[in-house]
């Protein structure tokens, strides 16, 4: 079975924590701070960014269309980009830049919820996996979306805006790639 993890609501992420030296004691009876609780969320995100590249990889190895391969490979490209961006931000201390004050006001978010599995099986169809890669762009969007909401530093909010705007990209693409392969008439 082929298992491809997305940017969905659905799913409670359990080692949230939070910015400021404010200790929480974590699921795991480990004591965390809003900082440490935001590297976590950036750190998965930069888990998802290399999980969509190689998704966007091997879907475009598989790609019959020549137009769709190119596609494919072009958000791979990006989605390595989006990485680069995202380890750049923790580089530059962007989990110190968060708003919010506890680890509570993290949860209360639901940022994590934004991160969830999305599975597909060898079978799945190309309309199946154009679904899936959808709903993976609009969770993606919406995530940095919200973080850019919650930075208190403008460089790091442009960052943030600036993947928002690249993922709803994405989607938009690939909404237009599923319109023509499967809903010829619109």
């Amino acid at each position: 079975m082929l298992k491809v993890l997305g940017f969905l609501p659905s799913q409670e992420f359990t080692q949230t924590s939070c910015l400021k030296p404010r200790r929480h004691e974590s699921s795991l009876g480990i004591a965390m701070s809003v900082q440490e609780s935001f590297e976590n969320l950036i750190s998965l995100a930069i888990e998802k960014e290399e999980e969509a590249y190689a998704f966007y990889t091997e879907a475009a190895e598989e790609a019959s269309l020549k137009s769709s391969a190119k596609l494919l490979k072009e958000l791979a490209d990006q989605e390595l980009g989006h990485k680069e961006k995202l380890q750049d931000a923790m580089e530059e201390g962007v989990c110190e830049s968060f708003t919010c004050s506890s680890v509570e006001e993290v949860k209360d978010e639901g940022l994590s919820e934004y991160l969830v599995d999305i599975p597909l099986k060898a079978s799945s169809s190309p309309q199946d996996i154009l679904v899936v890669a959808i709903k993976r762009e609009k969770g993606a969007h919406d995530f940095y979306q919200r973080l850019s909401e919650l930075t208190g530093n403008q460089h790091h909010r442009v960052v943030f805006e600036t993947l928002a705007k690249e993922e709803k990209k994405h989607k938009e693409r690939l909404e237009h790639m599923y319109d023509e392969a499967f809903q010829p008439w619109n």
